[in-house]
């Protein structure tokens, strides 16, 4: 790849490293309550600390192929210097999603019926 082209992916480059990163953070949050509530084993059953751990991780797996797809796309078909800074936007707004869903009742939004 010639200069031009790495330097018109590598802030995208960047923050989809930092996903990865943050995706490992989560599966390690995910394995720790299951091997402290479970043993040496992963189960999908647990406590209730535990499911929260586990739909908060599953939340973010779920909607992160399609962060990619929008990151990448927007990067590369209009610039990537604002798809970037959005990117991690999502990441920072993500992680404080994750930890507030592990928080306490008292801790987390109220519900909205």
């Amino acid at each position: 790849m010639d200069q031009e082209a790495v330097g018109n992916i590598v802030l995208l480059a960047i923050v989809t490293l930092i996903s990865v990163v943050q995706n490992g953070f989560f599966a390690h949050k995910v394995e720790h309550e299951s091997k402290t509530q479970n043993g040496r084993s992963f189960q999908r059953m647990g406590t209730l600390a535990f499911e929260r751990v586990y739909t908060a991780n599953q939340n973010c797996v779920d909607a992160y192929p399609t962060f990619l797809v929008v990151l990448w796309s927007a990067g590369l078909l209009c610039s990537q210097v604002p798809a970037a800074f959005a990117g991690l936007m999502y990441l920072f707004v993500r992680q404080k999603y994750f930890v507030g869903y592990l928080g306490e009742r008292t801790q987390r939004k109220p519900e909205q019926y």
